[in-house]
């Protein structure tokens, strides 16, 4: 377990180091899962590689045709195999704004079906630690993968469990983009809507930009393997994803409105209230949080991480920071750093934690309550 501890606090990042583009252009990393010698879940007529891959070039053809502004690179446009790591490198290296993962599912139970999008994050059932362990298992088939994933076994519960405590300062943006894959796939297809769920992805962890990971539908179920099977269901996933991808691109174009300042937890609703994560459940387990202070002037600290669930805020679980503080909002707990009223001395602060956490980011309290940095600058008059 050392070992694991190892793995992911020493396991090198590559920091996404935005380019100062203009406000329309944008890079999206499109990765079709498994490939060569990993043909992930396999059915009676097909492999998920197969079927990913077809449905990753539609969405890319998707994408290159309706805009000109947007740079869509695959993780691979063969029957190759990738590593993992690799996947996330590409994405990494090319300063990706989104990442999206396509998989099919398979299952034991051959009457599961349904479409699915995982976020990075605690799994809060047997069900999503279960998908994770599988696509994660990939592992295994890489060279030299115990050196390189600092002992990380996929077949193991508690790996999962400690590795999927940490969460990218994206969770907005990749929880917006799962409920608009979802609602199109709701609207679109025949498949059970399955939700947005949250489960230890490495591929997701690994990535420094919004990430989702889809599961577009259950190649276990023979029924829905036929379908799959079909250019007609491809094309509609394939077009169900690219119209999610349209509106998202709108808020991301938008520079009056920042997806990380709003908060689309509630799409996990249904996960909460199994895992018992829910605002009532955490009030009657008693479970204590530390707030803000609350002050008539405004303060700022540095964001560093978010969790479905309380992590003790000790140094050994945020790379041997101390001082670490947490605060509850909307049933997601939220890590901060810090507490400053200067608005110069917290972005210095920031600057200095992005060594240890590359995607923080400076959120802002007025009288104990979150409010957006742009009306926190409004009011103190900062340029």
């Amino acid at each position: 377990m050392c070992v694991l501890l190892a793995f992911i606090f020493l396991f090198p990042i590559f920091i996404h180091a935005k380019e100062s583009n203009s406000p329309k252009e944008m890079t999206v990393v499109i990765d079709p899962g498994h490939g060569g010698k990993d043909p992930g879940a396999v059915g009676r007529i097909s492999k998920e590689k197969d079927i990913v891959l077809e449905i990753a070039i539609l969405l890319r053809d998707f994408i290159n045709n309706a805009y000109n502004d947007v740079n869509v690179i695959l993780t691979r446009e063969d029957d190759s195999f990738v590593e993992l790591f690799k996947r996330a490198e590409i994405a990494n290296k090319n300063n990706a704004d989104l990442f999206i993962s396509l998989h099919i599912n398979g299952s034991s139970n051959r009457r599961a079906n349904g479409t699915e999008t995982f976020v990075m994050g605690l799994h809060t059932s047997k069900e999503n630690l279960e998908v994770a362990k599988k696509e994660n298992a990939v592992i295994l088939k890489e060279e030299d993968y115990e050196d390189r994933y600092g002992g990380f076994d996929p077949n193991d519960p508690e790996s999962h469990i400690i590795f999927s405590l940490f969460q990218d300062a994206h969770l907005n943006q990749s929880l917006f983009m799962s409920q608009l894959v979802q609602e199109n796939f709701a609207n679109k297809l025949p498949l059970t809507n399955r939700g947005v769920k949250q489960a230890g992805f490495l591929v997701l962890w690994q990535t420094t930009m919004p990430s989702v990971l889809v599961e577009a539908g259950f190649i276990s179920n023979a029924e829905e393997e036929k379908l799959l099977n079909t250019s007609e269901t491809q094309e509609k996933i394939a077009y169900s994803i690219f119209n999610a991808f349209s509106k998202y691109r709108k808020y991301y174009q938008d520079d009056d409105i920042d997806i990380a300042e709003k908060d689309f937890s509630e799409i996990l609703a249904d996960e909460a209230s199994a895992s018992k994560t829910t605002q009532t459940s955490i009030e009657k387990e008693n479970i204590s949080v530390t707030e803000p202070k609350s002050e008539s002037s405004i303060i700022f600290k540095v964001q560093i991480a978010t969790s479905s669930r309380k992590i003790e805020t000790i140094p050994q679980n945020f790379k041997s920071h101390k001082n670490v503080e947490v605060y509850l909002l909307d049933n997601i707990y939220r890590y901060t750093i810090g507490t400053e009223t200067n608005y110069d001395k917290i972005l210095q602060l920031r600057s200095d934690l992005s060594k240890d956490f590359p995607d923080c980011f400076v959120v802002a309290f007025k009288n104990g309550e979150r409010i957006s940095i742009q009306e926190a600058k409004k009011e103190l008059n900062i340029k």
